[in-house]
């Protein structure tokens, strides 16, 4: 009998959502470069990515349409062209087409399905754009639902914006944090690419009490910083993370955005709060926030408890 084992790799699917818009590009140039990144496996990870376009059902009844096998065909085509002009066509496994009555329910199913880590769609507003409406319909419901990892990323992102550095991975001490940082170690492995844990303390300021002594509420956020960089070690030592841990300060959103960009950061990824409909009338969620501003890709993880609630 023999010796010989196979090493059984860690296969990683992603499913890549194709509008065949510019809204699209920014999630096409980042699934190439996950698998430009890709190592080949050599490390025990090995990516796969597929491109899913969705038609409305309704196109179908269009007077001149033509039959449902040949629009979807056409919709293939259209897609397989559409990633060959961003040069990008290898970097796909797998490119279909497919009808849909609901486009978030069937993307939703699609990233849930069995051996897919992540769904990567587009968003609508540029990183430069001041636009109102920044995500987009199909993002924003998608980042609600989180039945899978959720990357969202901004249309003009190109291969050049993606930086040398790390991952940046935004941690809380709490449970979605852990599940978060676990899944960018993960995925770091995969790509070659070390993480970073990266922490806000946002103390506030009580600027102008007139009963405060000079300077006592900047010795009290130094007392609580300190307790809260131990708090950090040992939550990243009883999750065993493996990655280093970097502290800013003040608001969580602008600071993580600005520590990506001085980390040259290759993504952020988060954790999910999940919200109810109800709270999110008083406080937004931070990967909800970041994935409508960053310059980077976004992915919001949930824990395994929350996908499979959904």
């Amino acid at each position: 009998m023999s010796e010989h084992h196979e090493i059984q790799k860690d296969l990683m699917r992603w499913v890549v959502a194709l509008d065949l818009r510019p809204h699209s590009h920014g999630a096409i140039n980042f699934a190439r470069w996950l698998h430009e990144q890709d190592k080949g496996g050599e490390l025990g990870h090995e990516l796969s990515i597929e491109g899913l376009h969705m038609v409305d059902a309704s196109l179908l009844d269009l007077p001149e349409a033509g039959a449902r096998a040949q629009v979807l065909g056409n919709a293939r085509k259209a897609a397989d062209a559409g990633l060959a002009a961003r040069g990008a066509r290898e970097a796909f496994a797998h490119v279909d087409a497919v009808e849909t009555q609901d486009v978030v329910e069937s993307l939703a199913t699609a990233g849930a399905l069995a051996g897919t880590v992540g769904l990567i769609i587009g968003r609508r507003a540029k990183g430069d754009d001041l636009a109102l409406v920044r995500l987009g319909r199909v993002a924003r419901k998608l980042l609600r639902r989180l039945d899978s990892p959720v990357f969202v990323v901004p249309p003009d992102l190109e291969l050049r914006h993606l930086g040398a550095g790390p991952i940046v991975c935004a941690v809380t001490l709490d449970e979605p944090s852990a599940t978060a940082a676990r899944f960018a170690i993960r995925l770091g492995r995969a790509i070659g690419r070390s993480v970073r844990l990266v922490h806000a303390f946002d103390a506030g300021s009580p600027t102008g009490l007139p009963y405060l002594p000079e300077g006592a509420w900047d010795d009290i956020h130094h007392k609580r910083r300190e307790i809260g960089v131990r708090d950090l070690e040992a939550w990243r030592a009883q999750n065993d993370l493996d990655a280093k841990i970097v502290t800013v300060d003040g608001s969580a959103v602008t600071q993580l955005i600005t520590a990506a960009r001085e980390l040259d950061g290759c993504m952020i990824i988060c954790g999910s709060r999940h919200l109810g409909t109800v709270e999110r009338l008083w406080v937004s969620s931070i990967g909800s926030a970041l994935a409508a501003t960053s310059h980077l890709p976004v992915g919001v993880i949930p824990t395994p408890a929350q996908a499979a609630a959904d």
